[in-house]
């Protein structure tokens, strides 16, 4: 396997990752109370900044191979968090979070899954 290879299915645990800790950090929280946790808030933006960051890395041709995958909302949002900070909506990393969130999980595992075999 190249290098470069190797390095992009890293990313891609790096996504899984990411989403994970997000959501485990957000479990069982309402928005109110993920509001008001100025700690949790900044864990989950740096988090979807790392989920980001690392789909900037995944090759094109994986993209065009998995194209339920939404890449290019996941750099988006990384793009907004890390350019446009002083502008962040809550409830839109809120909403990212409960409902886009759970569902990359298991399409990003069956990515991985299909190129470690």
């Amino acid at each position: 396997m190249s290098p470069s290879r190797r390095r992009w299915k890293f990313r891609l645990r790096h996504m899984l990752e990411a989403i994970n800790k997000t959501l485990d950090y957000t479990r069982g929280m309402t928005f109110n109370q993920f509001r008001a946790d100025t700690r949790t808030v900044d864990a989950v933006a740096r988090n979807l900044l790392v989920l980001g960051e690392a789909a900037r890395h995944i090759p094109l041709e994986v993209e065009i191979r998995y194209p339920r995958v939404p890449w290019r909302n996941i750099r988006a949002m990384r793009n907004v968090l890390a350019h446009n900070y002083e502008r962040v909506d809550l409830v839109i990393i809120w909403d990212t979070v409960q409902r886009d969130l759970p569902p990359l999980v298991p399409l990003l595992e069956e990515v991985l899954k299909e190129v470690e075999e």
